[in-house]
């Protein structure tokens, strides 16, 4: 869940109910989306923090040319295998299997 409030993420288990929260993961900013790679390995929030999604630790962040911290609500996934585009989604789960 996105805690724009709070400049978090809020990760729960939601197999059970109510849902129970597993844990909370500071962001830099208010968070305003979250996207999923098309493996599911990685999550990405809006603020720029690239989240491994089994450890839920922040493993990388934005940064432009200069060292500054950028943030970015777009997204798009580009799997290329033998040099050819073989799969490709975006920050609305366009091409995620389920």
């Amino acid at each position: 869940m996105a805690d724009c409030a709070n400049s978090a993420i809020h990760v729960f288990d939601s197999t059970v109910m109510p849902p129970k929260q597993l844990t909370s993961i500071p962001q830099r900013d208010c968070v305003g989306w979250i996207s999923f790679s098309i493996d599911g390995r990685f999550a990405y929030s809006s603020t720029g923090e690239i989240i491994d999604a089994a450890t839920r630790k922040v493993v990388a962040a934005l940064e432009d040319e200069a060292g500054r911290k950028v943030q970015s609500e777009k997204l798009l996934d580009v799997v290329i295998a033998n040099g050819k585009v073989v799969r490709a989604g975006n920050q609305f789960g366009v091409g995620v299997r389920k």
